[in-house]
């Protein structure tokens, strides 16, 4: 059976889409079968991201009619073997959405619904910056989820390691331990990810959260680490300056 995971955004600009699109690209390499299902409806950001805008035959609005079936709405990625996305582009109806998904159940290894079919979800990962609005953001939604029955994963996006060595900003173990919640990733500032580059750097801290989801025991890396010693200091003194 598929295991599914809803892809819950503590607030606006947390990087949710992204990061469904790095643990889904990071899944497919470590050999899962995954889709990426994008409840966007009004921009389909999640095909942008993953690099299929425009790869759509059918969509979720043709299967809301009934016009193909929820596969012939699915997109392969056409780099990532493994990878696949479904995208809620111009589909305002949740429940085809949800009817979508669950006639797809069975197909793939993993779905990361990202702000979609909550409801069929076993698992959620929550996704927050480390500054304090997008945390009681994160604890608000953790609290909601618990509600719901899920008791979710933490993902903390943008991690400046500096800042953390600095004092500014809260580690990401010490905001799972507030929050009470499982730490999944910690991945790094990458503004390149803004403009579709995916360097190795930040490849190897989505592999690390696949591995992690899969139940794989590894060495996490931590953002923080080059951040360290007489090197680390200059480094947090250039980064201050940008």
């Amino acid at each position: 059976m598929t295991k599914k995971y809803y892809i819950a955004s503590a607030k606006g600009g947390a990087g949710a889409t992204t990061f469904a699109a790095g643990l889904g690209y990071a899944l497919a390499a470590a050999g899962e079968r995954t889709l990426i299902v994008d409840g966007d409806a009004a921009c389909g950001c999640g095909l942008t991201v993953c690099g299929c805008e425009g790869a759509q035959v059918f969509s979720l609005a043709d299967y809301a009619r009934g016009a193909c079936r929820a596969k012939q709405a699915v997109v392969q990625h056409p780099k990532y073997a493994g990878l696949y996305v479904l995208s809620a582009l111009g589909c305002a109806d949740a429940g085809a959405v949800l009817a979508a998904v669950n006639e797809l159940d069975g197909l793939f290894d993993f779905m990361l619904c990202d702000g979609a079919a909550k409801s069929a979800c076993g698992g959620a990962i929550i996704v927050t910056e480390p500054y304090a609005p997008s945390v009681k953001a994160a604890a608000a939604a953790a609290d909601g989820l618990r509600g719901e029955g899920k008791q979710p994963l933490l993902a903390v996006n943008k991690v400046n390691g500096g800042l953390i060595v600095g004092g500014s900003i809260p580690s990401p173990e010490d905001i799972a331990a507030a929050l009470g919640t499982d730490l999944l990733a910690a991945l790094p500032e990458d503004l390149a990810l803004t403009v579709g580059i995916w360097r190795q750097y930040s490849k190897k801290y989505y592999r690390a959260a696949a591995a992690a989801l899969c139940g794989k025991r590894i060495k996490t890396p931590r953002p923080e680490s080059g951040y360290t010693g007489a090197g680390g200091y200059f480094r947090r003194r250039m980064r201050c300056r940008i």
